[in-house]
């Protein structure tokens, strides 16, 4: 993947336990004892004359098992470089983007902070407040040797002047549908391939008083992957390619008005469940809805996966859990292959930090980031790692049946949009948020809507 911009999370917290891996159980413990072997990280070890520092590295949530392995990887570190501190910190989804901002402009900033490069990352590298990242005591700041440890397109998004500003820490984060079969057969229903058949299904599901569509939507990132999705079918990539290039009006493309009416139609369908505008997310309500078949399906995006398989153990190995393309909107222009989401996550520097909190940084980021052993723990999560070469475990893991296809999918996608709010950046992703959550409260016109973001462009 927490918010998307609070990853999108807003993503996770307190998640439940354990996760499958590769064919066997993973244990947070059992994690800890596999080291770092990355390519890079074999080469480095303790050295009595090494620096050492305390340092805090700011995650956000991204579920219990992921975040017990965040820790837990940092205690390992701790242990094999005495005289190292690493204070894993997961600030409040809801805040985490202005703490972050905050704490990177002041004199004392965490080491290490969870994000998602994009239009965010490019106002931090233009304020001077992040750096490029590196090798632990090279002189390689802004290209380090790990980079050959990841898929190339995974560093795209922070990339910037040919230099590097963060390590992946995450998979790669497509959007889908996830969705109850059993609830869905139950009524004869298959899964929506348009939306004219999403709000016939609407219909059909409330007369059995079952939600058809879970959403948590107050952090307002959630509510923004419909957007996405909508404007793409309905227009194609080059809709919100005008709106990143600030082009005059382009918030009142024709597309967009027609998406955000769309939604509202879902709305005033009774498309969600009641009170969705104040539902966290992270509390993992939604999960719960889909997984009893109170709501039939939610849009996501894959890292649901390991959310749920940490909720509900075995429930989604089980095959239960269905994933689908957001439908086809009849007479659009867009391409139903094309995929919405974020490339991944990654872990940046700041800059304003002393060179031995620089070192340990940089250290403890590529013992936790360029590992093997990370890209199997994200497989038992339902992720798809951007670790080179980790299409080899899908083979043996119980989540095949959707790691497989969202691989193919990311694979063949014709086109791939980051996701606005981090293509945008804070400025626009901020008014951005808070102006959907209205449309979706059907407090506020498509019209007004587009009015109020041209004013950002």
């Amino acid at each position: 993947m927490v918010t998307r911009a609070s990853l999108k999370l807003t993503r996770l917290s307190g998640r439940a336990a354990a996760a499958l891996a590769a064919g066997l159980s993973i244990s947070t413990a059992a994690a800890v004892a596999v080291p770092a072997t990355s390519s890079y990280a074999q080469t480095v070890s303790a050295s009595s004359s090494a620096p050492t520092a305390s340092i805090s590295v700011w995650m956000e949530a991204s579920g219990t098992p992921v975040d017990n392995y965040w820790v837990a990887q940092a205690k390992a570190f701790e242990k094999a470089n005495p005289g190292d501190t690493i204070n894993v910190e997961f600030p409040a989804a809801t805040v985490f983007n202005s703490k972050v901002a905050a704490s990177l402009a002041g004199n004392n900033p965490p080491a290490l902070t969870f994000g998602w490069g994009g239009g965010r990352e490019l106002q931090y590298i233009n304020s001077k407040v992040v750096a490029p990242i590196g090798d632990a005591g090279q002189n390689d700041a802004g290209n380090p040797s790990w980079k050959k440890d990841f898929v190339p397109s995974s560093l795209g998004a922070v990339t910037f002047n040919n230099k590097i500003y963060g390590i992946p820490v995450g998979g790669t984060q497509p959007v889908f549908f996830f969705y109850n079969k059993k609830t869905l057969a139950k009524y004869h229903l298959s899964f929506p391939s348009t939306t004219t058949q999403l709000l016939a299904d609407v219909k059909t599901l409330a007369k059995h008083d079952v939600t058809t569509i879970a959403l948590g939507n107050l952090g307002g990132w959630e509510g923004l992957m419909y957007l996405e999705y909508f404007a793409d079918r309905i227009g194609g990539p080059q809709v919100f390619l005008n709106i990143q290039a600030g082009k005059k009006g382009a918030w009142s493309n024709p597309a967009i008005i027609q998406a955000l009416s769309d939604i509202q139609a879902l709305a005033k369908a009774n498309a969600f469940e009641q009170g969705y505008n104040q539902i966290d997310w992270p509390t993992g309500f939604p999960d719960a809805l889909v997984h009893s078949g109170t709501a039939a399906m939610q849009l996501m995006g894959d890292w649901d996966i390991g959310n749920m398989q940490g909720y509900f153990p075995g429930w989604v190995a089980s095959g239960a859990m269905g994933i689908g393309f957001f439908p086809r909107v009849p007479g659009g222009k867009g391409n139903p292959a094309d995929l919405e989401g974020n490339t991944t996550d990654y872990l940046e520097l700041a800059s304003h930090l002393s060179p031995a909190e620089t070192y340990v940084a940089e250290k403890f980021a590529a013992w936790l980031c360029a590992s093997p052993a990370y890209a199997k723990f994200e497989v038992s999560e339902g992720l798809v790692p951007v670790i080179a070469g980790s299409s080899k475990l899908f083979a043996s893991s119980p989540l095949k049946q959707y790691l497989v296809p969202i691989y193919n999918a990311v694979q063949h996608a014709p086109y791939f949009q980051y996701s606005w709010d981090q293509a945008l950046g804070p400025k626009e992703s901020t008014p951005l948020y808070s102006n959907l959550q209205k449309v979706f409260g059907l407090t506020e016109t498509p019209q007004q809507f587009a009015k109020t973001m041209n004013t950002y462009l």
